[in-house]
């Protein structure tokens, strides 16, 4: 698998985990954000989108399966 094909399966098997947790328990992901002030928005959303760039840093030392490709 080259190493674009790792990180794309690595940044899918995050999304889906992402994906399970807020249609599961979203408050573990976006605790604060309803009570939140507009301009501080902004700053839940880089939380997130740090999280899934860890989870994808660590699913990459993993060994990975291999994903069907979409058609």
């Amino acid at each position: 698998m080259s190493d674009e094909a790792k990180i794309n399966a690595a940044a899918e098997l995050a999304d889906r985990y992402i994906e399970i947790i807020l249609s599961t328990k979203p408050e573990l992901l976006v605790y604060g954000v309803a009570g939140a002030k507009l301009e501080e928005i902004p700053r839940y959303a880089q939380k997130l989108t740090d999280f899934r760039q860890q989870v994808i840093n660590n699913l990459l030392q993993q060994p990975l399966p291999d994903l069907p490709e979409d058609d």
